[in-house]
């Protein structure tokens, strides 16, 4: 069964199942995965140029210099290409949560969705909304800024090369 909720996040999606009054142990039992998007503004290929991010930017995402060292940011300068605004198209942005057995026995627990957020990070390879979209903006796909004003930040994002790793696999 597919079905789509308006949810911050996908651990959003158990906690509106929850909410819902459907019985923890259903949701643990029948709910395979979930998963959450986002369509971020994709940079323009035609006015794109390469830019390092500045302190206060490296500050905002949770990352040091050292942290990116080859990460490949763009910022669209605009063009009749994208109507000046630097952007054409969108990217997807994703996040699967997959249930597999800590995070059923943790939503039988009715633990907080931080605690299933951390036990799905730390089980499954959970790759957040957040994480995803900073590869993206790192790969040159979308912008730091873009990422920020249109994803969640529910935590510090993990080491870039990490989240690539994982992404890869």
């Amino acid at each position: 069964v597919l079905t789509t909720f308006h949810t911050e996040d996908s651990i959003g999606g158990l906690v509106r199942l929850l909410n819902m009054n459907i019985e923890a142990f259903l949701i643990s039992s029948t709910v395979v995965s979930v998963t959450a998007q986002r369509l971020l503004r994709k940079i323009c290929p035609h006015c794109a140029t390469i830019y390092k991010p500045t302190p206060a930017d490296l500050q905002r995402i949770g990352y040091s210099p050292h942290d990116l060292k080859d990460a490949e940011f763009r910022k669209g300068t605009g063009c009749g290409h994208c109507q000046y605004t630097g952007y054409k198209g969108r990217v997807g942005i994703f996040e699967l949560l997959i249930l597999d057995e800590l995070v059923r026995s943790a939503i039988i627990e009715q633990k907080t969705s931080q605690d299933i957020r951390k036990i799905s990070i730390e089980s499954t390879g959970l790759v957040t909304l957040l994480e995803d979209g900073l590869v993206k903006a790192a790969a040159g796909l979308t912008s730091i800024d873009e990422v920020l004003r249109s994803l969640p930040r529910l935590q510090k994002p993990r080491p870039l090369p990490e989240l690539q790793r994982l992404l890869e696999g």
